[in-house]
């Protein structure tokens, strides 16, 4: 009823019961699909994972007010995790930007990503996390809390707090410190970036490695924040820039998911042509890692401005900022950190000479490849 009142052209229907609702769904396959997940019978979790099955193209929510710490990692099949209680005003622009995403890349012509079968979520630890980090006066305590509760993640955190970006030149061994160190914006990257690759950790294919594709982003996104800020680019923008790197390969894992034998042609292709691996993709799926991973991340709810980033990637040229922005930083940074810290073995493809003409960066290339050579790590340079 409160869906209905909202005042976009939705057509909202009810169910008392999960099984009616899933019923329902093997009807007419809906657009979305929100649910509680304390329910009789089915679990909000379950009845999400058997709408992903009949329904891949469903952007699936799910909402909760009493899911203990120790169950929201079995939730698995969501799109987004809503806390109770939320405001309603804020589910109906999730659900809104949900279909933007959707329209944009209808109009953008990759058909292929509506295809989808499997489309990651966000572990709900991970979920818990980031409502927290929306409080901007969330306890340093609280956050560091909910991050132990993940080993992997307590262990990110505490080496980016000890590496060259961040380290104030002494031994960080305590979250609450790290957190402190870090700030939300990062911590959030940090989490997100998790939760996006161990997701794909029990995935394996003999062209791709999580490892090394992980060494790429985290590269990638130190050498994105340390240009934005050389170029002076306001604090926000250097935060975003670094969580646009951590997240723009995640593309590549989704096509391979979900189009295996498609992706095994695209990698046959770079290897005979000695093209790169998303000029392969592009060409076979008419859909590159960069506009995948852009399409996952709007789903998730992440800020335009790193979507959009992600999305120029391989068409730098169509930013609408004027002069040197994050998409430039972003672009720049992985194609630097691909000839030290290569995601694949594919070649690489040349620089748009063009484009860093236009942005005044054609002279700096060779400056910033040179330190890239010397210390294997513009960030840390």
């Amino acid at each position: 009823m409160a869906l209905r009142r909202l005042g976009f052209d939705w057509e909202v229907t009810g169910f008392g019961d999960p099984i009616t609702a899933l019923g329902a769904v093997k009807t007419a396959k809906p657009d979305a699909v929100l649910t509680d997940q304390m329910m009789p019978v089915m679990e909000g979790c379950q009845l999400l994972e058997e709408v992903r099955i009949i329904s891949p193209a469903t952007i699936r929510l799910i909402m909760s007010g009493c899911v203990a710490l120790d169950r929201l990692s079995s939730i698995t099949s969501a799109h987004q995790y809503i806390a109770k209680p939320f405001d309603l005003n804020k589910v109906r622009d999730l659900i809104q930007r949900s279909f933007v995403a959707r329209e944009r890349i209808a109009n953008q012509g990759l058909q292929v990503v509506t295809s989808l079968r499997a489309i990651p979520s966000l572990r709900q630890t991970h979920h818990s996390l980031l409502e927290e980090l929306k409080n901007s006066d969330a306890a340093g305590t609280r956050i560091a809390f909910l991050i132990s509760q993940d080993p992997g993640l307590s262990i990110k955190v505490l080496q980016l707090a000890n590496s060259c970006l961040f380290g104030p030149g002494g031994l960080i061994t305590d979250l609450v410190e790290a957190v402190n160190c870090l700030g939300s914006e990062m911590i959030a990257a940090v989490v997100l970036s998790q939760s996006m690759f161990r997701h794909y950790e029990s995935l394996r294919h003999r062209d791709i490695d999580l490892a090394r594709v992980w060494a790429h982003c985290w590269e990638t996104a130190g050498l994105a924040q340390r240009l934005c800020r050389e170029k002076r680019l306001p604090h926000k923008t250097c935060e975003e820039a670094f969580l646009a790197g951590l997240l723009h390969e995640v593309g590549r894992f989704v096509i391979l998911d979900n189009f295996p034998n498609r992706f095994q042609k695209a990698c046959d292709c770079s290897r005979e042509t000695h093209a790169s691996l998303a000029a392969s993709l592009r060409e076979t799926l008419q859909v590159t890692p960069a506009q995948m991973s852009a399409y996952v991340l709007e789903l998730w709810g992440l800020p335009l401005s790193v979507i959009n980033s992600i999305s120029l990637m391989d068409t730098p040229e169509q930013d609408a900022a004027a002069g040197f922005s994050m998409t430039s930083a972003l672009y720049i940074a992985d194609h630097l950190a691909s000839k030290t810290h290569a995601p694949d073995s594919f070649d690489l493809e040349d620089w748009k000479a063009a484009y860093l003409q236009s942005i005044g960066c054609e002279r700096d290339i060779a400056v910033w490849e040179e330190r890239c050579t010397q210390t294997e790590n513009l960030a840390c340079g």
